[in-house]
């Protein structure tokens, strides 16, 4: 089994979009996947709850309430045939439940909005993170992805400057779609959507895909990881993983 985690303390940079994105893509390409909701807005819990049973099934664990008379571990059971599970966690993660949620994590994916208030935000952020994981990766993979870009601004640059520095790869720019807000309320993935509308959107998941894919073995692994609805990709670099 292999956990996802969607990390930033800082609220609004779209971590339950990415979440929901990914927990479809997985199901739909026939791994048992669950999404587990950290947030106590349960975004995520509610995006399932929209899907159609015609749907790849994605299994939905609620881990921002605790339930009477269930143990915290098995309220957080995933299930002993689960693939994937994809962590959708809150705004303001500091301190010891940062601790347990890295712990829970096998790849942690920053999302980041390409503002002087969220550059300044997510540096903080993984200042704290690193200091924690010195001595604690383990294999685990870090890696950040910029969301609702319109341009490159000068913001972008130093947000790839800050990657650089830290040693944490940007893996992928996701642009400001409307698909994403009309998938979110109708229980839907990029991947689900009409190719006509949808490609600029497909695109730019699949350098994210095949950097996931890395240490997720394909279903058939004579094949090249690939986003639903896309040609033939050939990555053009491949990334760098922490060690």
């Amino acid at each position: 089994m292999h956990n996802i985690m969607v990390l930033n303390a800082k609220g609004g940079c779209g971590k339950t979009t990415i979440s929901t994105t990914l927990a479809c893509y997985f199901a739909g390409q026939g791994y048992k996947t669950a999404l587990m909701d950290y947030d106590p807005q349960n975004s995520s819990h509610h995006w399932l709850d929209m899907r159609k049973p015609s749907q790849p099934p994605i299994r939905s664990i609620d881990a921002a309430r605790s339930r009477t008379g269930v143990t915290r571990s098995w309220q957080l059971h995933t299930g002993v045939e689960t693939e994937v599970v994809v962590i959708d966690t809150p705004a303001g993660v500091t301190g010891g439940q940062l601790v347990e949620l890295f712990n829970k994590a096998d790849t942690i994916l920053i999302p980041v909005m390409p503002s002087i208030i969220d550059l300044n935000a997510v540096e903080g952020f993984l200042n704290e993170l690193m200091r924690f994981a010195k001595n604690r990766l383990h294999g685990k993979r870090i890696a950040m992805v910029v969301n609702r870009v319109r341009f490159k601004t000068p913001t972008y640059e130093k947000i790839e400057a800050l990657s650089a520095r830290m040693n944490v790869p940007l893996i992928g720019s996701l642009r400001d779609s409307h698909n994403y807000a009309i998938a979110m309320e109708s229980g839907m993935g990029i991947c689900e959507m009409k190719t006509g509308v949808s490609t600029k959107d497909r695109k730019q998941w699949q350098p994210i895909i095949s950097w996931l894919h890395e240490t997720i073995p394909c279903k058939d692994p004579l094949q090249t990881p690939k986003f639903p609805g896309l040609p033939d990709w050939q990555p053009e670099a491949k990334s760098v993983a922490i060690s």
